[in-house]
């Protein structure tokens, strides 16, 4: 116990926070990282330190009443007789039968295959220790000491101790079981272990032997953390260790694939996809994200040999049909990319991506009719047509959004506001009025310095005003041609 006092750096002591403080400070020198044969030590003193406290703070207050007041050297007095012996026998065979069941838990952590194996689990917490309720809450707490430095487990496994012991509501009553910061961190791990979306697979570290199981999945689980983070640095060095312990992840490679994409080297995506394809070969995420990289890069035809083997095993998958018609659309087989935009179309709905591109492909066709075959009105009328006026506004801002646009825009707001300034508020408001006024008053006035002063700024305003409106009603005229 000396020797655990002395690896945390502090004397003896009942304060927990204290502890917990020590503890804090040497993770900053001895970090799993850097130092794993130190950090395990530590880890060790931690836990001894914290098992010697709950066993003293969790007994009964007229024990520790007795013990504060009797100097430690002192021998026990004889024992009283008692009419209930079997008591003293059963509060001590209570505390050995959690202690039991803590070595239980420990072994099955150690040992990876059983740690993630459901039923090993199932089996222990039908241990006997939990149907005590006098002593199931301080079991729990123990548990849950262990895992919040022991924390690698399957989502299914943390869906199954939440189920059983209620650490969410226990933690979020008393925060300071494990202290704040703990307890902040442990509530995020179980919120993400139990929700909706799975975490994490284990199972590819089910039949390797021989590697430190907490160091790597620590890695792997903080490279991702960092990705999401979008801190690519650090994610590519939790990586980096990460795959110095262990290649055949197919998430890890993943992981590493979307690190590289997003730091720009694209040739070692490609190369990290594709070993997750390999050790994977039917996750389809991992296929699509391959794909969209070869799309991006400009490799069409490999992308294209992609998207077709994802098709042909699943004919109506969305997004391997929408960038097999981007990847038509930008060869310029626009038969093709109207096949597969159609047949997207079909699944899922219009949607805003649909109809943009076979807005453009037909945009295309009427353009260039002398060069090839265009499709007739009719034709395109009932395999595109935009039923709302929703669905041309996004044509024309999906399609059409061009530069002159923009100045219309931007051109016809200000023009609005500086014509109902000129304006004024005792006479008019409307910029429609202030134009006709604006007109009007060249046929009034012979005096240049008066027309200039009073009639040319609303009338210049007015005149941008004009084109702006006849430019948005031009191209808005486009868009209903090329799609009725």
């Amino acid at each position: 116990m000396n020797s655990a006092w002395k690896i945390l750096g502090i004397e003896p002591t009942d304060d927990m926070t204290v502890i917990k403080k020590a503890y804090s400070a040497k993770l900053k020198i001895h970090h799993p990282e850097d130092d794993p044969e130190g950090y395990q030590r530590l880890r060790e003193a931690f836990e001894t330190v914290k098992k010697a406290w709950k066993n003293r703070n969790f007994r009964p207050a007229e024990e520790r009443a007795y013990e504060e007041t009797v100097p430690m050297e002192e021998e026990p007095g004889p024992s009283l007789p008692s009419h209930f012996p079997f008591s003293e026998w059963q509060e001590t065979d209570s505390r050995s039968t959690i202690d039991l069941f803590m070595e239980k838990v420990e072994q099955l952590y150690d040992h990876f295959p059983s740690r993630i194996n459901k039923e090993k689990w199932l089996e222990l917490l039908n241990d006997d220790a939990l149907w005590d309720m006098e002593q199931r809450d301080y079991l729990s707490e123990r548990l849950l000491t262990f895992l919040e430095l022991n924390p690698y487990l399957p989502d299914y496994i943390w869906k199954l101790l939440e189920d059983t012991f209620q650490w969410t509501d226990m933690l979020r009553e008393d925060p300071y079981i494990l202290g704040e910061e703990e307890t902040e961190a442990f509530l995020r791990r179980l919120k993400d272990n139990t929700g909706l979306y799975p975490s994490l697979s284990y199972q590819s570290l089910l039949h390797i032997e021989d590697i430190p199981y907490d160091l790597y999945l620590m890695n792997r689980e903080r490279a991702l953390d960092e990705l999401l983070e979008n801190r690519l640095e650090e994610a590519e060095t939790y990586v980096n260790t990460a795959l110095s312990l262990f290649q055949n992840d197919p998430q890890l490679q993943t992981i590493a694939g979307m690190i590289y994409e997003r730091s720009g080297r694209f040739e070692e995506a490609a190369d990290a996809f594709k070993k997750a394809c390999v050790l994977q070969p039917k996750n389809i995420k991992n296929r699509m994200l391959r794909a969209q990289l070869l799309f991006k890069t400009g490799k069409y035809e490999e992308a294209e040999q992609s998207c077709l083997k994802i098709i042909t095993d699943h004919p109506d998958h969305p997004d391997a049909i929408s960038l097999l018609g981007r990847i038509y659309f930008e060869t310029e087989e626009w038969q093709k990319a109207r096949e597969h935009f159609m047949h997207l179309e079909r699944i899922q709905g219009k949607d805003a991506e649909t109809i943009v591109y076979l807005a453009k492909i037909n945009d295309f066709l009427f353009r260039n009719s002398y060069k090839r075959k265009p499709l007739t009105k009719k034709e395109i009328k009932k395999e595109i047509r935009p039923d709302t006026f929703k669905d041309k506004l996004a044509i024309l801002l999906g399609c059409h959004l061009k530069w002159r646009m923009i100045f219309a825009l931007s051109f016809l707001m200000v023009s609005h506001y500086k014509l109902k300034a000129l304006g004024g508020e005792e006479w008019i408001d409307h910029p429609i009025l202030i134009v006709l006024y604006a007109i009007f008053s060249l046929f009034n006035y012979i005096d240049l310095s008066f027309f200039f002063e009073y009639t040319a700024p609303p009338l210049f305003w007015a005149t941008l005003w004009i084109i702006s409106i006849i430019t948005l009603l031009r191209e808005w005229n486009r868009v209903r041609k090329t799609v009725l």
